[in-house]
């Protein structure tokens, strides 16, 4: 009886240790492979939409942008925003905007995270896009993300003339903005050099624009001031180089 025990014992230890390798043998082939979890998620058909808001187009839209805003960093993944899909992302933003255009949470995603992409020549289109069209729905309430857009053109891209085109769109809005805002043509035009047409938009906003406060007028007439003096002395300077010397 007690050899049949010890035997039954050391039946059951090499049972375990053959499984236990086994096992590890299969973690250690296993370990390099990784499903395809995907990073952005499929573009749902109108009908899905309606399906899974089970009548409630909101809760849909805050169960979609948490995903949105997740996605590409779940199962310990951490995704480069390089990788992601932009033109679908664009696609996202815009059917976040059907179920709720009143909300600051997909603009903030847009203008603030996937604007980051390493690659901003490629991608950041598709953000300026977007933002540009989010803010035509209420101008009066989402100015804000144009005026990012405007910044996304010029610093993310260096494409001052799409930044140019949206300072134009921003400047003329009926909606009640800021007076830098209605600058902006202006600050763009600066950096192209094209200083009189900097110092236009300045003046003409000082004899359009009513009650503008102190530090506003203080502002403004020293552009001008400056901008009077620059052109003066590159006059000058042009006069010079055409006298022909004697």
């Amino acid at each position: 009886m007690t050899l049949r025990a010890g035997n039954s014992k050391h039946f059951i230890l090499a049972g375990f240790l053959f499984f236990l390798g086994a096992n590890v043998a299969l973690w250690s082939h296993l370990r390099p492979l990784r499903p395809d979890l995907g990073i952005v998620p499929s573009l749902p058909s109108p009908q899905m939409v309606k399906l899974f808001s089970f009548g409630d187009p909101e809760l849909y839209f805050r169960l979609a942008s948490f995903r949105l805003q997740n996605a590409g960093d779940t199962f310990g993944r951490y995704t480069a925003y390089r990788d992601y899909d932009y033109p679908l992302l664009e696609k996202w933003f815009l059917l976040l905007d059907d179920l709720n255009d009143i909300s600051d949470v997909t603009p903030s995603m847009a203008g603030y995270l996937f604007s980051l992409s390493q690659e901003p020549k490629r991608d950041v289109p598709h953000i300026i896009r977007y933002l540009e069209q989010h803010y035509d729905r209420h101008p009066e309430k989402k100015w804000w993300w144009l005026s990012h857009a405007i910044y996304l053109a010029n610093s993310r891209m260096h494409d001052k003339q799409e930044a140019l085109r949206l300072a134009y769109k921003l400047g003329t809005t009926e909606a009640d903005v800021p007076l830098w805002a209605r600058q902006m043509p202006a600050f763009i035009h600066e950096q192209l050099g094209e200083k009189q047409h900097a110092l236009a938009i300045i003046e003409n906003i000082l004899k359009t624009q009513k009650d503008i406060p102190d530090e506003e007028l203080r502002f403004m007439n020293i552009f001008i001031k400056d901008r009077l003096s620059k052109l003066k002395d590159e006059d000058a300077t042009q006069s010079n180089e055409k006298t022909p010397e004697h």
